[in-house]
């Protein structure tokens, strides 16, 4: 079903139409020719087939009248149909093909009608024919219609040479001119859609970046310019996250869908990303697609915290222990380390409760948090683990424990001497310690650790 739609002659400086009017005036300066109509179809033709039918998208002409080129417009804004049953073979000469009297060909606009009287018997008659096709491939995508020889005469060998050569060298520059148009198009579609686009879009090729949208600059807070210079791209990225940007020419770059970026003002950001390949001149490239995620991930790392953190002292909860230890101890046992858990309670505590308030006891508590996590190392750790109780998890520590003890212990007894009056808050402890001659579990290290914890308490009862 031909298209409707009126033909765009607002285009008609486009590279096909500049090379359809260089071509209709190659033909009228350099072969006898007056009057030419070159050609454009939309879809090749089979030479020959009757089955074989496209539509003319565009025409340039020569030498006709304001009314013949108001006809051949209107044909090609109806979207005018030709045929491949016109390329017969009996008419062929060369490349071109000649009908004699018009030989029954279906009378159209492309078709040019003499308006010259010819007397000559064997020379050209006002009904003749000449058709040279613009050949790509196996088909036909367009062709030079001729009329009007000013000798008079029919066309000789050299004049179907000369036709059929401009007809190649206008079939190989239309091919090329409407493949630069289509990606033309697609560039066109491209930015329109990536201007608009609510992401960031780079596209990158040999490691320079060869367009950037303006989403992109807002994001990463680079003019346009300075992203364009600079090379290579990932210099964007957070410094742990370059390697997986690297990688052999013409492959795309194992880039995690969550990865980090740098702005312009030094601050990191996380982006949401994903990449493509695509066609880019004179080679390929690829396309990273993205956008800020960084609220989301602050959000999500900042509620994971609170949900690992005992919300009053800001110490490691248990379930946090719980998830963790078990590779804790799975390192010590790679490493043929020691592992000690120590269990710790406050003495006394009570008594801060009864006597000073519940809001006076837990200042107590996070006071006390802050003093032990002062007397730990980076690799150690401490979790809340009931009201007052307290759990350390001492990586790489064995004999040295009692050392430990004591910091801990006479750390406790200071803080409280000058921040809890009236009551003399200490702090008990049990241990247990796993070494590679033991095949213990962490329950059993807690048991034990517990054990000694209550033994001690009890015997600080008795002694008091």
């Amino acid at each position: 079903m031909p298209s409707t739609a009126k033909h765009d002659h607002s285009l008609s400086r486009s590279p096909v139409r500049r090379i359809l009017e260089l071509i209709a005036e190659c033909v009228v300066t350099r072969t006898p020719f007056l009057r030419v109509v070159v050609s454009l179809y939309e879809d090749e033709l089979d030479p020959g087939s009757e089955n074989s039918e496209t539509r003319v998208i565009e025409c340039a002409c020569r030498g006709v009248s304001d009314s013949q080129k108001r006809d051949l417009l209107a044909f090609v804004d109806s979207g005018g149909i030709v045929s491949g049953r016109r390329y017969r073979p009996p008419a062929r000469r060369g490349d071109s093909f000649y009908f004699r009297h018009g030989d029954g060909l279906r009378p159209v606009p492309l078709l040019l009608k003499s308006s010259r009287t010819f007397f000559h018997p064997d020379g050209w008659h006002a009904d003749d024919v000449l058709l040279t096709p613009l050949w790509a491939n196996r088909g036909i995508i367009g062709q030079i219609s001729a009329d009007d020889p000013l000798d008079g005469a029919q066309p000789t060998a050299d004049v179907f040479r000369q036709l059929d050569k401009l007809a190649s060298l206008a079939s190989a520059a239309l091919q090329d001119a409407r493949e630069l148009e289509r990606l033309s198009e697609r560039h066109r579609v491209f930015r329109f859609l990536t201007e608009s686009a609510l992401t960031g879009v780079l596209v990158i090729r040999d490691e320079s970046i060869q367009y950037v949208n303006g989403q992109a600059c807002e994001i990463l807070g680079y003019k346009r310019d300075e992203l364009l210079t600079l090379n290579p791209w990932w210099q964007l990225l957070h410094p742990d996250d370059r390697p997986s940007a690297w990688t052999d020419q013409g492959r795309l770059p194992d880039l995690a869908s969550m990865t980090r970026a740098i702005r312009r003002d030094g601050r990191t950001i996380w982006l949401t990303s994903s990449l493509y390949a695509m066609e880019h001149e004179p080679g390929s490239a690829f396309v990273v697609q993205f956008y800020d995620t960084t609220d989301r991930v602050e959000t999500e790392a900042l509620l994971k915290e609170k949900a690992l953190r005992d919300p009053l002292t800001g110490l490691l909860n248990r379930s946090y222990f719980e998830d963790a230890i078990r590779t804790e101890l799975e390192r010590s046992k790679r490493y043929k380390r020691p592992l000690t858990l120590m269990m710790g309670d406050l003495a006394r505590f009570k008594l801060v409760n009864d006597r000073l308030g519940h809001q006076e006891g837990d200042r107590v508590l996070k006071g006390l948090a802050g003093v032990v996590l002062q007397q730990l190392r980076d690799s150690d750790w401490v979790v809340r683990y009931g009201g007052d109780e307290f759990l350390f998890v001492l990586p790489e520590t064995g004999l040295g424990i009692s050392t430990v003890e004591d910091r801990l212990s006479q750390a406790v007894i200071d803080w409280c001497a000058g921040d809890v009056a009236d009551v003399q808050v200490e702090m008990d402890f049990g241990w247990s310690t796993w070494t590679p001659d033991r095949d213990c579990s962490v329950a059993e290290l807690i048991r034990e650790a517990d054990t000694m914890l209550y033994s001690r308490k009890a015997n600080r009862a008795n002694d008091s």
